[in-house]
């Protein structure tokens, strides 16, 4: 039998490779078209085992039966979500959770609840799983010949034991420019026991209009399709907050969407990296198609 797994979402890091925790995303009208709400959790462990409750919902017209697992995980060097083997000490080994399988009527939900009772004493810092919600193969495609695809969800749980504490070092941003593609690259160490990660905004400006990383501010609705940018911005967003995971150094890759014609421009971030402020402006420039690409300028030191 010819089988595939088609992920529908990861609820961490957004996708986990959409950022890692993030929103959901169904899957075209053939596959699996149901939601989970929230899609991650953030949990102090403190003993008293408190039950969670995640809400599934099926938005098709068809009945579909599920079954749940937990499953240890860490982020590879590209950020994304790999799985890892278990020890008494991993928090999949701690999550009780019922039901483990269910059927869910069309366009109605059912509640998964969970608890976390630790085996032995947690190490201080953080703790990590993921929830898996799986569709379960009909028996009427068991012994089919043809691709069948199913559906899985990945809810994130983090546990937080004893004193956290977040810290890290932007090393450095850099942009690296193409002519059909441009990514900005955030050299992210951290040193804590808890994941880092960058939040606020980017905007692109024409390099001959920048006015300077201290008089630009963040723009409201940046991100949004019908925002109205002020005079020589070119594109604003939102900076993927991936997770640096404690004792980790990563190159977290953001790519910019907007088709930028040859020029010069520069990448202006308004944000911080785990409350500390980080306001840089990064020069660069889109050759056009076929040229040879110029040497690399400095980057600009960063402010903290």
């Amino acid at each position: 039998m010819l089988q595939k797994t088609k992920i529908i979402a990861l609820g961490l890091l957004g996708v986990f490779t959409q950022g890692l925790l993030g929103n959901l995303a169904l899957a075209p009208a053939s596959a699996l078209e149901i939601g989970v709400s929230p899609p991650k959790f953030e949990i102090e462990m403190n003993g008293k085992g408190r039950s969670q409750s995640i809400k599934i919902t099926n938005f098709s017209a068809e009945p579909v039966e599920m079954q749940a697992y937990v499953r240890n995980w860490t982020l590879n060097e590209e950020s994304k979500l790999q799985e890892i083997q278990s020890t008494e000490n991993s928090l999949d080994q701690w999550i009780v959770f019922t039901p483990a399988k269910f059927t869910i009527p069309p366009r109605s939900s059912q509640s998964l609840r969970f608890a976390i009772r630790p085996k032995v004493q947690p190490k201080e810092g953080e703790h990590r799983a993921v929830i898996y919600i799986e569709e379960v193969l009909p028996q009427s495609k068991e012994n089919s010949q043809s691709v069948v695809t199913i559906g899985r969800v990945g809810i994130v749980v983090y546990g937080y034991a004893g004193k956290i504490k977040r810290s890290g070092t932007l090393n450095s941003i850099n942009v690296d420019a193409k002519a059909n593609s441009v990514n900005a690259i955030f050299d992210i160490s951290s040193t804590g026991n808890a994941n880092i990660r960058m939040k606020g905004q980017y905007s692109i400006w024409r390099a001959g209009n920048y006015p300077g990383a201290k008089t630009t501010q963040q723009i409201p609705g940046a991100g949004s399709a019908n925002v109205k940018l002020p005079a020589n911005v070119v594109d604003a967003g939102i900076l993927k907050d991936t997770p640096v995971l404690p004792s980790t150094r990563r190159k977290l890759v953001m790519p910019i969407n907007k088709k930028l014609p040859p020029g010069n421009y520069v990448l202006d971030i308004n944000g911080d990296l785990n409350g500390v402020a980080v306001d840089q402006g990064i020069p660069f420039t889109v050759p056009a198609t076929g040229a040879t690409p110029a040497a690399k300028k400095p980057l600009i030191p960063l402010r903290k």
